[in-house]
């Protein structure tokens, strides 16, 4: 993630394709950050909740990339930033369309913390399923007011 962050961060911005917010320290160090981009999903590939009533593909909000620095784990500031998110996805459903946020988690305890804020798998039978969505219209009443 750190390899990302120094070498494609700021390409990203600049050619529109991923937006990267930082939390950093008043020192300059950096605690955690998250990239975000817009997506569309296949409906055909999406479970109903999301499906249902959608264009196709369906809008949304991509965490691409999710990282917080080992010395400030465990101290919500990866649940700051998804916060934050979850509030661009709120106010982008205002302006456009966003009908949800999604994430690829990266391994099987990435996924337990994903589902714990609330996020469900696209396919709740599969154990190995780790492509998670959060309906926008869920965010206020899983976080609260945003």
């Amino acid at each position: 993630m750190n390899e990302w962050l120094r070498r494609y961060a700021r390409q990203s911005r600049r050619d529109d394709t991923a937006a990267t917010w930082i939390i950093a320290t008043p020192e300059g160090r950096i605690a955690a950050f998250a990239s975000l981009s817009m997506t569309g999903i296949d409906r055909s590939e999406a479970p109903a909740s999301l499906g249902k009533g959608s264009p196709n593909p369906v809008p949304g909000l991509l965490i691409g990339r999710l990282a917080v620095d080992q010395d400030f784990e465990g101290r919500g500031v990866g649940t700051a930033l998804v916060q934050h998110a979850l509030a661009l996805a709120v106010g982008l459903n205002i302006s456009a369309a966003c009908k949800a946020v999604v994430v690829v988690a990266l391994n099987a305890e990435a996924k337990a913390w994903w589902l714990r804020l609330g996020f469900h798998c696209f396919d709740e039978e599969d154990d190995d399923c780790f492509d998670l969505f959060l309906l926008t219209a869920e965010i206020e009443e899983t976080f609260g007011a945003t």
